[in-house]
């Protein structure tokens, strides 16, 4: 234990001065524009959101708690979700060895800084819920019904942050079924222990949905939480030549130790640890996120329990080196733990060199400052606002909302507008509505895709028409971009 709070009185600062210069990044903007307007006497899903209601509801709480949205707080918040995954890897992986928790902790901290997790991601909270889950499920020796039980409730709170923690569910169930195979459970056991696990599952969510329903929200709740995530988003490749850049070197670890693993004795260790089973099972169905999307941190979910895995596995091989050795070599450690920093220098520089400088700076965000108040100065004290261009940063820094259920114009916004073409034109003709930004780009709105679908293409015509008729164009030569004011 002495290590882990060693390791964490370096890791915390460092991973906070790296959060700090970050920025919010993109998604990062929506959970905070929508967790702040709880605040502002709006409720869950007056906005659309990209994630299950848990994420803006905790974000808003531990925020206030914390001393509000400002960088400090919101850096606080990341960093505090970080160590909560380090701890729970931690947790998992001493149900090997120490010493596999140890090397599983710092590989789990790396993938916080290559996977996104400097962002207010909810992959963190998945992550955490999880790894806990996978603890209580295998830790115990009693092996309880209990403990399936509370990891299912468990799964399902990951699930009420984003919909991908279905996945874990599947590893779990595959793990069961696994078992079975084995010989190590028999065929009623084997359904028993599945059912328990998913009726913990479906406890949160059913509660969850009750709630919504006694709040007249329950088509909302369903739509943004179980339909469009899993039946509604398109899926691409934008990302996936950054990804296996910027992840190289966890890959080539897991390369390594899939190579290794054929190998005897490691092939025999493997097939008497079940618990790594289950490990690998959940890594590999949280990968299934990934056909919709490569960006990185859709593989954190997937790259904590890799990190069980290759923990297990680096403990193996130092275990029968010293077997042959009788003593551990400090260069060999040094040769080990240089290869994965080279590997991880290697990537980040491969990927953004400039990423560097966020270690060795403070950020200034002053002038974030004077964006917003502009804003804010051409709203007045209560006028709405619609934007476009750099939506989610100016509708955070100007903390203005809009008079549409959006705050972006992604996939979600598209597939609203399919069923609502008449948005925009009814936004214009509401006076409440004092600012636009629009016209600044070439592809008008974030999903480009959706351009010319004829739901779209009528709703930016009624758009175009009304700010014409009721808007005129004014500029801020300090931030030069198109605002439309009412006339």
């Amino acid at each position: 234990m002495t290590r882990l709070f060693l390791f964490l009185a370096f890791f915390c600062p460092f991973f906070f001065l790296f959060t700090y210069n970050s920025g919010y990044g993109y998604d990062a903007y929506e959970y905070l524009i929508i967790g702040r307007s709880l605040n502002e006497g709006y409720v869950l899903y007056d906005f659309i959101p990209s994630k299950s209601y848990l994420l803006y509801s905790s974000t808003n709480v531990l925020l206030n708690l914390l001393g509000g949205y400002n960088h400090i707080s919101v850096s606080g918040l990341i960093t505090l979700l970080a160590t909560g995954v380090v701890l729970s890897a931690w947790r998992a992986a001493r149900l090997v060895s120490e010493r596999a928790a140890f090397i599983a902790v710092g590989l789990t901290a790396a993938s916080c800084c290559f996977m996104e997790m400097n962002f207010l991601e909810p992959e963190s909270w998945v992550s955490i819920f999880g790894l806990n889950a996978f603890t209580l499920a295998v830790g115990g020796k009693d092996r309880s019904t209990w403990r399936w039980l509370g990891a299912g409730v468990l799964l399902g709170l990951a699930m009420c942050f984003k919909s991908v923690a279905a996945f874990y569910v599947v590893g779990f169930g595959a793990f069961i079924f696994v078992l079975f195979l084995t010989g190590r459970l028999t065929f009623w056991p084997m359904v028993g222990r599945g059912m328990v696990v998913l009726l913990g599952f479906a406890l949160p969510l059913v509660l969850s949905a009750f709630y919504f329903y006694l709040t007249n929200r329950l088509a909302a709740h369903l739509e943004w939480t179980y339909i469009y995530p899993f039946g509604g988003y398109p899926a691409h490749t934008i990302f996936l030549t950054k990804f296996l850049i910027k992840l190289s070197w966890f890959l080539v670890l897991l390369a390594i130790s899939f190579v290794l693993i054929w190998q005897q004795p490691y092939r025999k260790q493997y097939q008497q640890t079940p618990a790594l089973w289950l490990a690998l099972l959940m890594a590999a169905f949280a990968c299934v996120a990934m056909l919709k999307t490569q960006a990185s941190h859709y593989f954190f979910p997937a790259a904590v329990f890799f990190a069980l895995h290759l923990g297990f596995m680096a403990d193996s091989w130092l275990s029968n080196y010293e077997a042959r050795h009788q003593a551990m070599s400090y260069r060999l450690v040094f040769l080990g733990g240089g290869l994965v920093v080279l590997l991880l220098l290697i990537s980040g520089l491969l990927y953004r060199p400039a990423t560097i400088r966020r270690l060795v700076t403070i950020a200034d965000y002053s002038g974030e400052e004077q964006a917003g108040a502009f804003i804010r100065e051409q709203a007045g004290p209560t006028g709405k606002v619609l934007l476009f261009d750099n939506a989610l940063s100016l509708y955070y820094l100007s903390d203005r909302e809009p008079n549409v259920p959006f705050i972006f114009t992604e996939m979600q916004t598209s597939h609203y507008i399919e069923s609502h073409p008449d948005t925009y034109g009814r936004a214009l003709a509401d006076t409440s509505l004092k600012l636009v930004v629009f016209g600044n780009r070439s592809s008008v709105i974030d999903d480009s895709t959706a351009l010319s679908k004829p739901a779209n293409a009528y709703a930016i015509q009624q758009l175009r028409s009304g700010l014409q008729q009721n808007f005129v164009q004014i500029k801020n030569p300090r931030f030069p971009l198109i605002y439309w004011v009412r006339k």
